[in-house]
This record gives C-alpha cells, structure tokens and sequence, in this order.
C-alpha cells in the first residue's frame, strides 16, 4: 500500500512537472502525422500509394496498470490538376487506468508539395491538421479528504467523498500546422531533411471547472539525414527538439539499416538519447516497403528509483499498400 501511494505521489508530481507537455512516443518518427502535418501523404522518394501506421506504448508497469498509448494512421498521396496532395489522419488514445484519466485525439491532416512533382532534387510540403481532443476522468478512482482515517491513516473510499463535479469529460477543437523539406536527388550520397510544426495553434480550453486551462502551443523541430554508405549500409542521424510552455525536450538518434543482398529484408539498429530522460534500444526489421520495429527505454532519470528497474517499451508497424497490387506482393526492398 506504501509502495502504491508513493508511485501515485510521484505520478502526480511528474504530472504537475510536466503538465505543459504532450505525451511522447520514442518511435516519434514512425508517428509522423503526429509530429508534423507536412508530412500527410508526402513519402518524397520513397514508395507507396497509402500506408497504415500503428504504435502501442507501455509505460510505469511497476503500478498495477501501466500506462498506455495507442496510435493509428493513415495518409495517401492524391496528384489532381498537376499538382500533390496528402490526404490522412490520425488518432491517439492514451489511457491512465490507475488514475482513471483518459485523453482521446482525432485530427484529420490534409497536406500540399509546394515544389510539385516535377522536381527531383528538393521537396518541399505544407500541411494542416484540423480535429478535437476529448479528456475524462472517473471520480471513483481517487481519494479525498473525507475518506481518510486518522486512526489507521487509511483511506476507505467506500465513504462518501463530500465532492460533487458538474462534468468528468470534455471535448475541444484543435487545429496543427507543419512544414517539412528534404533534399532527394537520388544520385547524391547524402539526403537532409528538415521539419518544424506549430501544435494546438487555438490553445483550446482542457479546463474541467470554469477556471479556464489552455493548452499551450508545443513547437516541434526535427532535422536529419539519410546517409548511404554503400547500397547495402544506410545511416540516418536525426534530432528532435519539442517546447511546449518553456519546457523543452530534446532526443538524439541514429538509424542503421543493412540491406540483405537478393532478399526483400533489410534489418534495423538504432538508439536514441532523450536528454535527462532515457536511453532508447530500437531494433527492427524491413520487408519490402513494410516496417516492424521494437524499441526500450532504459530510464536515467531520477524516476528510475521508482520504477525497480522497468522501463517502456514500445511496437510499431508500418505498412505500405500500391494500388492494384496485394498489400503484400513480392518485390524488392529498398532503401
């Protein structure tokens, strides 16, 4: 009962550290609608003509239930008039059980190739994600002050709580923007890339009560580099950089793939550093267009006191479709 009431205590803490920022995910760039809009449907030299995204994270399993997150997208490239589009969303839903605290976010993405098809050197998008967010708590899962007991220093929720709450959930519009570049030449052996997305650019209101509580406005910068060593050996060293209400977090990473000759595998090694964080192991596998990952957070923050050695885990999936073609035909991985 002690050990529960301090991870509460710590949860509530680390709540309150942090309440400026949105949830993370380490596979961040698996999640690329969530990262930024400019992205929706904009693959840029790789291949593909829609494409199903899915994470499922756990974390703080040391409490009776972890908490998770669960994300899903689709997104599809259009080409009407000459010109690009990107056609998507995405949905998160996280889920608190412990403390009985729920977010669900929908947000519908629609994206532009401002440089247009034509061009194979540089690519260059736009995109904006209009959607809603909806939050509830339930009541029951919590204790107050006309529950305890002094005699045992218990609480007996059994008793009546003595609070009321005229609504346990809500739901607010939301709206995102992005824009995204990258270098494509295909001869070239290296291929940067640069995005930065504005989120909750309406600050809507998340407040319970009529004390209002905007979300404030999370900036994401994200810049990296495709790297062919051989055409066997690619590198891709990224960064990402989020600040939401002055609270920053930063994440250094580096992608290796080493593709099989005649095979359509191609296997993956990477790590992540999120600064006074976590250490991220990722481990993966490509099959032609398709992408399985695995990834663990080793945590080195203080939190890590806490949590008798268990960090988060994380699996992701990507897969890609062509029109007219089964979603998994044979053919030839590829970088």
């Amino acid at each position: 009962m002690i050990k529960k009431i301090i991870y509460t205590i710590i949860l509530l803490l680390n709540g309150v550290c942090l309440f400026a920022q949105d949830y993370h995910l380490s596979q961040y760039d698996v999640a690329s609608l969530y990262m930024n809009p400019a992205l929706t449907g904009m693959y840029g030299d790789d291949k593909g003509s829609y494409k199903f995204y899915n994470d499922y994270r756990s974390q703080w399993a040391t409490i009776d239930a972890p908490y998770s997150t669960i994300y899903m997208a689709f997104d599809m490239p259009i080409n009407k008039w000459g010109k690009q589009f990107g056609v998507g969303g995405y949905l998160i839903d996280n889920i608190a059980p412990s403390g009985g605290y729920n977010t669900f976010t929908f947000m519908p993405s629609v994206s532009y190739n401002i440089t247009g098809t034509s061009n194979y050197k540089h690519y260059l998008t736009t995109g904006i994600q209009l959607g809603f967010f909806y939050k509830d708590f339930n009541p029951n899962n919590y204790s107050y002050g006309n529950q305890y007991s002094a005699s045992d220093g218990t609480f007996d929720q059994s008793l009546p709580s003595g609070e009321s709450f005229a609504k346990t959930g809500e739901i607010r519009f939301d709206a995102n923007y992005g824009i995204y570049y990258k270098y494509i030449e295909r001869r070239k052996q290296f291929h940067p890339f640069i995005g930065f997305s504005i989120q909750h650019v309406t600050e809507p209101n998340e407040s319970f009560t009529s004390v209002k509580s905007l979300v404030p406005m999370r900036f994401n910068l994200n810049a990296g580099c495709d790297i062919a060593v051989n055409e066997q050996v690619k590198l891709v060293p990224s960064f990402l950089y989020m600040n939401q209400a002055a609270v920053p977090e930063e994440d250094i990473g580096l992608l290796a793939y080493y593709r099989i000759k005649n095979s359509t595998w191609t296997p993956m090694l990477g790590g992540d550093y999120r600064v006074n964080d976590a250490i991220v192991v990722d481990v993966g596998i490509k099959q032609n267009e398709h992408v399985f990952r695995f990834s663990y957070d080793i945590n080195t923050s203080y939190l890590s006191n806490f949590t008798d050695g268990r960090g988060a885990w994380e699996f992701s999936l990507i897969l890609t479709g062509f029109k007219n073609t089964p979603l998994f035909a044979k053919g030839t991985s590829r970088f």
